[in-house]
């Protein structure tokens, strides 16, 4: 028994991490930054073609036309929120955990925001609605809003001191700016303070990418929500309409300036019936479609053009946004996926032994590696492959994040190979067999005691 256990500690620290070559395949420059706009209580009903929105009592609603949240990149159809209200929401968007409480978002290494600042992104914000204290601790740089009130309230600013002070100038000249797009009243009062966030954004993506300084900027635009809960079906639906020319001035200041952008909610909005006011957190409201399925659109570099179908969840935005980014997306508290809308994966491959490695896309070699036993190919375009490696072949389709594994191949497949598991797989599987084997050895020592007595 003492053997047994001695050698599985050996195996789990064995497992730690092996050699391995990395190829590089094409272009694998990562975007100079990232953008998460979150327009709160835009729900995927009233601006995706494909879905149509109804109140309780079956009344449609009408839908908005967004040329540029539609026109292009990669769409995901079916996004849920596990939590359909704002403050909750927002905790797992950054976190990709569905329980988190926006009040321990301190906790180091919790969000993409501590991820980023880690390899050197700057984190800013834009906040309309009256976010947790612990989510304005995150950024580095922000304008944000301490309550939810759409007039009489002022931006205020914040900065931690190594900011540079171009950037504070910017910032502060668009907090004087916010009257001018909050004057009127009713529906164009609506959109006027979303259009302000919008256009800080668009200011702050053009600035940052001057200074050729990687950053990941928040965005949260709250008159779409609150139009839901004021204005009923069809102020709601027009507020939303009137994104659209900000919008587009947003994403073309990103496409001039590598970055990639996330266009999303924290939840939709429900309504009784065609008239009357909204909801999306009650009882009444919070498990109807409109109410928990939000848009998501990725676009920028990196991002392939398409419809994607299937259930997602909000958890997988963060770990997907990360990815987009190139970087490190094993969030601690992460429940989430990545959405596979890159254009460009990689690919992993165990030789088992030294030797060389041949990638093929329809028979032409796109990459090869030599010397080294464990290979991992980096962005190589979604499709088909064929990987060849000392007289073994396998076909691999590229939707994601692929591996073959020759060393543990069966000579009996045809292409002789089966699955690889993941070294970090491999240490959570061995180390379920080492607890299994101590809890045996227990069971085993009590049983001796017991019949000894």
């Amino acid at each position: 028994m003492r053997l047994l256990f001695a050698l599985l500690v050996l195996l789990v620290l064995a497992g730690s991490g092996r050699p391995t070559t990395e190829v590089l395949v094409g272009d694998g420059s990562d975007p100079a930054g990232a953008v998460l706009l979150v327009v709160d209580g835009m729900g995927a009903n009233y601006v995706y073609p494909e879905l149509e929105a109804r109140a309780i009592d079956g009344s449609p609603l009408g839908s908005a036309l967004l040329f540029n949240l539609t026109g292009e990149g990669a769409r995901v159809l079916n996004v849920t929120v596990p939590v359909p209200e704002t403050g909750p929401s927002h905790s797992v968007l950054v976190s990709g955990c569905s329980w988190v409480d926006p009040t321990i978002l301190g906790t180091p290494e919790a969000t993409i925001f501590d991820l980023a600042r880690e390899t050197g992104l700057v984190c800013l914000a834009v906040l309309q609605r009256g976010d947790a204290i612990s989510m304005v601790l995150e950024q580095d740089a922000l304008l944000f809003f301490d309550d939810n009130s759409l007039w009489g309230a002022e931006p205020l600013l914040g900065c931690r001191a190594d900011i540079p002070v171009d950037l504070v100038e910017l910032l502060q000249a668009w907090r004087d700016r916010f009257p001018q797009y909050n004057r009127e009243r009713g529906v164009p009062g609506y959109v006027g303070y979303n259009a302000w966030g919008l256009d800080v954004a668009a200011a702050v993506v053009s600035a940052m990418g001057s200074k050729s300084c990687p950053f990941l900027l928040l965005v949260n635009v709250g008159a779409v929500d609150s139009a839901g809960h004021n204005l009923g079906p069809k102020g709601y639906v027009e507020t939303i309409s009137g994104l659209d020319a900000p919008l587009g001035r947003l994403i073309e200041a990103c496409e001039s300036n590598n970055v990639v952008i996330l266009i999303t909610a924290d939840h939709g909005m429900s309504f009784p019936a065609g008239q009357g006011k909204g909801g999306h957190s009650s009882a009444k409201y919070s498990s109807r479609t409109e109410s928990v399925m939000v848009p998501a659109v990725f676009m920028g570099p990196g991002v392939d053009d398409l419809i994607l179908a299937g259930n997602w969840s909000e958890m997988d935005l963060a770990p997907t946004i990360l990815y987009l980014l190139g970087l490190e997306t094993d969030l601690p508290l992460s429940e989430g996926q990545i959405i596979p809308v890159s254009k460009c994966f990689n690919l992993e491959v165990d030789a088992g032994k030294v030797t060389d490695v041949e990638v093929r896309r329809d028979g032409d070699v796109v990459a090869r590696a030599t010397g080294d036993s464990h290979y991992i190919f980096r962005n190589l375009e979604r499709g088909s492959y064929s990987v060849e490696s000392g007289g073994r072949g396998a076909l691999v389709f590229l939707n994601g994040d692929q591996s073959v594994d020759f060393a543990r191949g069966s000579g009996g497949s045809p292409e002789g190979v089966l699955p690889l598991i993941s070294d970090r797989m491999s240490r959570r599987f061995i180390a379920a067999i080492l607890i299994l084997a101590i809890n045996v050895a227990g069971a085993v020592l009590i049983f001796r005691v017991v019949r000894r007595n």
